[in-house]
C-alpha cells in the first residue's frame, strides 16, 4: 500500500474542481468563455487530471491559483505533478484528490463510483484519517454521492462532457467544519 501523501493546508473557501478538459491550444478543444465566467469568484481551482497542455492551466490561473493531480493527458507541470493530493481544510477535514479511483484501488468502477472492498481503509491510508471527501475523475460524467459517510465527487468535464451529460464542474464551499458541493453547469 502507498504511504500517506502529505496534507497541504488550504485556506480557500470556494473551490472549483475541474477535470477531463483535454485543452490543447491549436490542436484540440479550448475553454469556452462561459467556463471562465462560471469560475468567477472562486478562491482556488483544483484539477483532477486530463487537463491537457499547461496553457490551459495558465488560463485558469488568471482566475485563481491552480493545483491538481496528474492524469493520462497532462503536460509536465509542477502544479499538477502528483498522482495523489490531500488538501487540509482546517476543521472541515481533508479532501483526497485522485484522477482514477479504480487505478488507485479505491473503486471497482468509476462511472458511477463503485467502492472497492475496504475502500475506506485504503483511502485513509492514502489521504489520512481526517479525510471525508474524495475527488476523482476520468469519466467526463459528473457525480456527487454520499458513500459510507464520505462525500464522493466527480466534476465531469467543462469542455468534453460524456454523452447525456452537461458541461460543468464541481464547486466546493467550505464553511467552518462543513463542506458542501454542488455541480455547476457551464451555459
Amino acid at each position: 500500500m502507498t504511504a500517506q501523501v502529505p496534507v497541504e493546508p488550504v485556506s480557500a473557501r470556494r473551490i472549483a474542481v475541474l477535470a477531463d478538459c483535454h485543452i490543447h491550444p491549436g490542436g484540440g478543444p479550448a475553454f469556452d468563455p462561459a467556463v471562465f465566467a462560471a469560475l468567477a469568484g472562486v478562491d482556488l481551482i483544483v484539477t483532477l487530471g486530463d487537463m491537457g497542455d499547461s496553457a490551459g492551466l495558465d488560463q485558469l490561473a488568471a482566475i485563481a491559483p491552480v493545483i491538481g493531480v496528474r492524469g493520462a493527458d497532462d503536460s509536465d507541470d509542477a502544479r499538477t505533478a502528483p498522482q495523489l493530493r490531500a488538501l487540509g481544510l482546517g476543521p472541515a477535514g481533508v479532501v483526497g484528490c485522485v484522477f482514477d479511483a479504480t487505478a488507485a484501488g479505491l473503486a471497482t468502477g468509476s462511472d458511477p463510483f463503485a467502492p472497492a472492498p475496504g475502500w475506506l481503509d485504503a483511502a485513509r491510508q492514502l489521504f489520512g484519517p481526517e479525510t471525508r471527501v474524495l475527488l476523482h475523475a476520468s469519466t467526463h460524467r459528473p457525480e456527487v454521492a454520499e458513500i459510507d459517510g464520505w462525500l464522493v465527487v466527480n466534476p465531469g468535464s467543462a469542455v468534453l462532457p460524456a454523452e447525456g451529460s452537461v458541461r460543468g464542474f464541481a464547486l466546493l464551499t467550505v464553511d467552518g467544519a462543513k463542506v458542501t458541493v454542488h455541480s455547476a453547469t457551464v451555459d
